[in-house]
């Protein structure tokens, strides 16, 4: 029989309680050390994938102000007031520039400078000269009435005409953009 130390001997010699924790203390740090450090790895993963589904959300909700700023718009021409039109439109032309760095489409980008362009050629410039116009109270020359009467006739057909040139349209073009998916994947 072997006398000394049954630990160090690798042979079909039990191990004894002392041995068994000798060995625990040399394993147990690694073991802990390992446990750690899965764990803080899948901690790490973790937060990246919660801050990627922030930044989707994020991304997600600036673009449906983008779009329903642009819907509201092209709604106001045909149900709203003028004062709430021109209100509309200022809030859309903020979320024009907020497009191109949101969305980086140049198609979308170009559409909604197109609207913005024809919008305030077409719509604000007659609001506007219709504002300018209230306070003089010159309708009793029929060149003006007559002016007037034009305007109001274009102002009209403008808003029909981007309403029916842009409301159709502008649900296909962010379609890509506002498809919500479920962040739990």
């Amino acid at each position: 029989m072997p006398s000394g130390n049954l630990c160090a001997c690798p042979y079909n010699i039990p191990m004894t309680a002392s041995c068994i924790l000798e060995w625990l203390k040399a394993i147990g740090p690694v073991a802990v050390a390992l446990a750690v450090l899965i764990a803080t790895c899948w901690f790490y993963r973790w937060q990246i994938r919660l801050a990627k589904q922030k930044l989707r959300h994020d991304l997600y909700e600036r673009r449906f102000a983008i779009y329903a700023a642009f819907r509201e718009l092209l709604l106001a021409f045909i149900e709203k007031r003028d004062d709430e039109i021109m209100a509309a439109f200022r809030k859309a032309s903020i979320a024009r520039f907020e497009a191109r760095f949101v969305l980086d489409d140049p198609e979308i980008d170009a559409n909604l400078d197109a609207l913005c362009k024809q919008a305030t050629a077409d719509v604000i410039s007659n609001i506007m000269y219709f504002d300018a116009m209230k306070p003089h109270g010159t309708m009793g020359d029929p060149q003006i009435s007559q002016e007037f009467a034009e305007r109001a006739g274009r102002l009209g057909r403008a808003k029909l005409d981007l309403v029916g040139r842009y409301f159709e349209e502008l649900p296909k073009q962010f379609e890509k953009y506002l498809k919500l998916t479920d962040f739990s994947e």
